[in-house]
């Protein structure tokens, strides 16, 4: 499914017989977009391995500077192919009471918010690190850009795409909407299902958020 299909079918189903009026075309591909990258963050369904050059001293950076696609690590090896391992702030103060500034090579890793990672030990030339993390998708931007998600789950952008829409309206327009993101949620949970267990093969340190553990019904309303 194309960008031009998915805002036809969205036009379609918010009842303007699939040419946007109400709804303009960058209305419609802002929120299929959205849809995107929301449903690529609940899955962690997109990852790519690239080449780090930790600065010389260096504790922290924030991985947003460095790969700008980024959304959570899935596993960091050294240039030896040695494994950095996670581990949280607990844990590196029980190895290392100076852990925040021990040279050495890198052997643990720290993960804290959105983008922000931590190494310990930290190299005195700088570090050869292999990233393997989940990605955010390439924004869909011409007619027939095609969303990187499997092609089964296309159709959840649409619906997402009708329920993003029907936001500005309010009431009960958008109260009807739930239920698209209700199918939306329903997909990314199936997906994400898929992601987990493929992770754990991979021996991956991140899986993705476990939303059968959430209850839905404070988003979407028990009725939907």
């Amino acid at each position: 499914m194309t960008l031009a299909d998915i805002r036809t079918r969205a036009s379609q189903r918010l009842n303007e017989a699939g040419t946007p009026v109400y709804y303009t075309a960058a209305e419609l591909t802002a929120a299929a977009n959205e849809g995107l990258r929301f449903f690529c963050l609940l899955t962690l369904g997109l990852e790519t391995t690239q080449l780090w050059v930790a600065l010389a001293g260096f504790t922290f950076t924030h991985m947003l500077t460095v790969f700008p696609d980024w959304l959570a690590p899935l596993r960091i090896t050294t240039s030896t192919g040695a494994k950095v391992r996670p581990a949280t702030l607990a844990d590196l103060a029980s190895l290392d009471s100076n852990w925040i500034a021990s040279p050495g090579a890198p052997a643990r890793y720290v993960s804290l918010g959105a983008d922000f990672l931590g190494l310990w030990q930290q190299p005195a030339t700088g570090a050869t690190l292999y990233v393997t993390y989940a990605r955010a998708p390439v924004a869909l931007v011409l007619d027939t850009d095609v969303p990187e998600i499997p092609t089964e789950y296309h159709p959840r952008l649409v619906d997402y795409a009708i329920y993003r829409c029907r936001q500005g309206e309010g009431g009960q327009e958008f109260e009807k909407s739930l239920k698209y993101f209700s199918s939306f949620l329903d997909g990314a949970k199936h997906f994400a299902a898929y992601v987990r267990d493929r992770n754990r093969g991979s021996k991956y340190d991140t899986t993705p958020f476990e939303l059968e553990r959430y209850d839905l019904t404070k988003l979407v309303g028990g009725g939907q």
